[in-house]
């Protein structure tokens, strides 16, 4: 650029007041031989800002490196003078007594005020004693009586009575009662386990399977059994009062049970919902079932949205739906049976062939049963108690159903009624078995002695009332 160059007419190389350039060698030397700028100053020569004055006689010049050739080095050393020592203190020798005392001011009147301080001005006196010879340790520096004791309860060092020797601490056993190794008998060697067969019930003896006790179990199942056949017998409606009754409690069983479990259901919501299931189907049919469920789960988020139960409300409005749907949808279809023209004979068929069922696995699972089904969920129901079941129910529900001529069912229809509720009713067991382990129960309820609660009885039951009702809706009877 042009104002780079110094020869340029609109240089300010002239500036006086130009500020500070960095310039190049070249130009540098161009201003030297000008005269533009002074040269490098001397080392002797005074530089700008320095104040002249007569250097020091005694000062030597710096050492600057590299040292010159001449031998003697020292003289290149800078000259030390030394200074005088402070003067001398008279400090007192470690044995002395200490120079002097803090006084104690002591209020006028006060009794011991000069014996105190008495005292302490003989202790700051007393000098350390040095004790060189054996002798020398002879005498205690203190006085015996001073410690306030007597002679008989001297202890530590003052206590000078027979001490016990070291043995008596230690008791050897005589060699003539010791054992040696070779004369140890050796242990006996356990033999395998033998894997013991399973017992078998005895002719005439009571069958319990599972702590149950089976007389009170039996004579239940009796007392249910002719319940329901009275109320069979009156008509449609004492049936349907029963199915509602037995959903609802089934259904606070279920709530119970989530309760004891650490969950917070609506049970109210949940229990008339169940309730309105049941009722709605017999009523206005497979229709009125959307409608019941969308209503409960509404008012369920209403539930927890309203504040009537705050904890976890994804988890509890979960498990609300959940019991809902087992027990209420599930055993609205008892009324939707009822609602066929020959209803009460297919719900009869529905729960004959689900109770043999049921009995047929129980007995013939307990006397050859060895595979289990669900080991995680249920280990005591095996592959042989299964299929003892369903073949118990294939047979006794033709055989019961034929000799009452039970309408609408016939040869046919009463063997598919009893091979699609043997695979329903072990699933429906299965399915509470696993709510029930994973809520850390045994039982739903204890309201029927020998079964524990209606849950518990009628859990295959509620699995196999679908079936049944779209097996009529399939084969056009009922």
């Amino acid at each position: 650029m042009a104002w780079d160059r110094p020869d340029d007419d609109n240089s300010t190389a002239g500036d006086k007041t130009e500020g500070v350039r960095i310039i190049g060698a070249e130009e540098a030397a161009e201003a030297l031989e000008r005269g533009d700028v002074a040269p490098r100053r001397g080392e002797g020569e005074l530089k700008y800002g320095d104040r002249p004055a007569p250097p020091p006689e005694d000062a030597r010049p710096a050492v600057r490196f590299p040292l010159p050739a001449a031998d003697d080095h020292e003289s290149l050393r800078p000259r030390v003078v030394p200074t005088a020592p402070p003067p001398a203190q008279a400090m007192p020798h470690w044995t002395d007594p200490p120079t002097g005392e803090v006084p104690k001011i002591v209020p006028e009147g006060v009794e011991g005020a000069s014996d105190d301080l008495e005292a302490w001005s003989s202790f700051a006196t007393s000098g350390p004693r040095w004790r060189d010879q054996a002798g020398d340790w002879e005498d205690a520096d203190f006085d015996a009586a001073d410690l306030g004791h007597d002679e008989g309860t001297r202890v530590g060092a003052l206590d000078d009575r027979e001490r016990p020797a070291p043995d008596d601490f230690f008791s050897v056993q005589e060699e003539e009662d010791l054992v040696t190794i070779d004369e140890v008998p050796p242990r006996p060697v356990a033999a395998a386990p033998v894997p013991r067969p399973r017992p078998r019930r005895a002719p005439g003896a009571s069958v319990k399977g599972n702590g149950r006790d089976m007389p009170t179990a039996i004579a239940t199942g009796v007392g249910l059994l002719v319940l329901a056949l009275i109320l069979f017998k009156i008509g449609p409606a004492a049936v349907l009062a029963l199915v509602t009754v037995v959903i609802v409690l089934a259904a606070a069983e279920l709530f119970g049970a989530l309760q004891r479990g650490g969950y917070q259901p609506a049970t109210l919501l949940g229990l008339v919902a169940s309730g309105g299931l049941v009722l709605s189907a017999y009523w206005k049919g497979e229709a009125a079932l959307p409608l019941v469920l969308g209503l409960t789960v509404l008012f369920t988020f209403l539930w927890y949205l309203l504040g009537v139960t705050r904890n976890s409300p994804t988890m509890n409005a979960g498990v609300t739906l959940l019991a809902v749907l087992q027990v209420g949808l599930l055993g609205s279809f008892g009324a939707l049976i009822l609602t066929l023209p020959h209803g009460r004979g297919v719900l009869f068929g529905a729960i004959l062939a689900t109770a043999t069922n049921d009995i047929g696995a129980l007995l013939i699972g307990q006397q050859v049963g060895r595979a289990p089904v669900a080991p995680s969920v249920s280990p005591n129901k095996t592959v042989e108690g299964v299929v003892g079941g369903a073949i118990a129910s294939l047979i006794l529900t033709i055989l019961v159903l034929k000799v009452f001529n039970v309408d609408p069912w016939t040869t046919g229809s009463a063997a598919a009624l009893a091979l699609t509720v043997a695979v329903a009713a072990p699933l429906g067991d299965l399915a509470e078995s696993m709510i029930k382990r994973d809520l850390g129960i045994k039982d739903m309820g204890s309201v029927l002695p020998g079964h524990g609660g209606f849950l518990d009885r009628f859990d295959g039951l509620l699995f196999a009332l679908p079936v049944v009702y779209y097996l009529c809706r399939l084969l056009n009877i009922g």
